[in-house]
């Protein structure tokens, strides 16, 4: 087989990949990063609050604190944004 019909059937094997792929709607690529980025702020609030749980020092606990706030709080509004644009969890 030569290279030129190689290299015709690969762009061809490519272009059926890229056709059969569906494309993500706006919609569905808001949902993903919506439900991502809860599942991350929900992880460092768990974090936030273990380490809360472990500080023994004035200083640790006090930022600790404003940690587990900051993360409840970012949750929050991110599940209010959410909700806002009908994206149910």
């Amino acid at each position: 087989m030569s290279s030129n019909l190689l290299a015709l059937k690969c762009a061809v094997g490519q272009a059926r990949h890229r056709i059969a792929k569906p494309v993500p709607s706006p919609q569905d690529k808001e949902e993903e990063f919506f439900r991502r980025e809860l599942q991350e702020t929900m992880a460092a609030w768990r974090h936030a609050e273990n380490h809360f749980r472990e500080a023994t020092d004035r200083y640790l606990i006090d930022q600790a604190a404003y940690d587990v706030l900051s993360a409840k709080a970012r949750y929050a509004y991110l599940l209010t944004q959410a909700r806002q644009r009908g994206i149910q969890f």
